[in-house]
């Protein structure tokens, strides 16, 4: 069974939402990172695009969930909750407005789904760049979530702006480089994340993990990750193990820290002084 230990859900920036969500039962978890908007106006009612995804597709997670409560779900029906989800989301979408005829206008998101399965497995299933930390009775850590060098990448393209110190959607060259990248996502052959498209369901990442038990599950969306991957405060079974003997809320201000010394981003290069950044811990027992 699996059950809470812990979460922190911190917004990047106060003065705005925070377009994270999560969410757990007995037997599942979840974790989901709205992409931020590049257009100043959101195309829906609430106060961003990508808080308006994230949350729907949570609502829908935790609902699906109490269908699997007793067995839990494998990973075909964890993909089955994604493209029901996205279906859903288009019809509600297209009641108030055309699917965007600029693709970057779109919302999507990245996001990160597990079930404990008839108690024997860990079944896993992800699009985007959400990541999941898990360490076993034995000290054995398991990773799944990526692509592993999305931060490495954000830092390299972030590292070109001339202009970082403008607001994000005042930056004119970077602003435009980034819908271009998100027009080319979600299409056969390129990255995909969840989005109003239901083929997305379909090049989910799947993944399966036999852990010893007890054993401990760190959930994260990639504001909270890189205090691995971008910020190599940790590694991997170090983060786990801090997260239980610290608490996350102290792993929260120790990454908040490390990006207030480094505002400018001279030192880790990023679009953003500090992403929303969540994380759930859960014990598997």
């Amino acid at each position: 069974m699996l059950t809470f230990v812990e979460a922190i859900s911190l917004a990047g920036d106060r003065a705005k939402q925070n377009d994270d969500a999560c969410g757990a039962t007995r037997t599942w978890g979840w974790v989901i990172d709205g992409a931020t908007d590049l257009h100043e106006t959101p195309l829906t009612n609430y106060a961003s695009d990508a808080a308006w995804i994230a949350t729907y597709l949570s609502e829908h997670l935790a609902g699906s969930a109490i269908a699997y409560d007793i067995y839990g779900a494998n990973a075909d029906d964890l993909r089955h909750e994604l493209k029901s989800a996205s279906e859903a989301l288009r019809k509600d979408w297209a009641a108030d407005s055309p699917i965007p005829f600029e693709k970057w206008r779109s919302p999507i998101a990245s996001a990160l789904v597990l079930s404990e399965f008839e108690e024997r497995t860990i079944e896993l299933i992800e699009l985007g760049d959400c990541r999941c930390f898990m360490l076993d009775a034995d000290g054995a850590v398991h990773i799944a979530g990526g692509p592993q060098d999305a931060a490495d990448a954000e830092t390299q393209l972030a590292s070109l702006q001339t202009d970082a110190h403008k607001p994000l959607l005042q930056r004119e060259v970077t602003v435009a480089h980034l819908r271009q990248m998100r027009a080319s996502l979600n299409r056969e052959g390129a990255h995909w994340t969840f989005c109003l498209d239901p083929a997305c369901a379909k090049h989910a990442r799947t993944h399966r993990f036999q852990l010893k038990r007890p054993a401990h599950l760190l959930l994260m969306t990639d504001g909270f990750s890189a205090l691995v991957d971008r910020y190599h405060a940790y590694d991997a079974a170090g983060l786990v193990r801090t997260a239980l003997a610290m608490g996350l809320q102290e792993l929260g201000r120790e990454l908040r820290a490390i990006e207030a010394a480094d505002s400018g981003g001279a030192k880790h290069p990023r679009f953003k002084a500090s992403d929303d950044a969540t994380a759930l811990l859960l014990r598997l027992t």
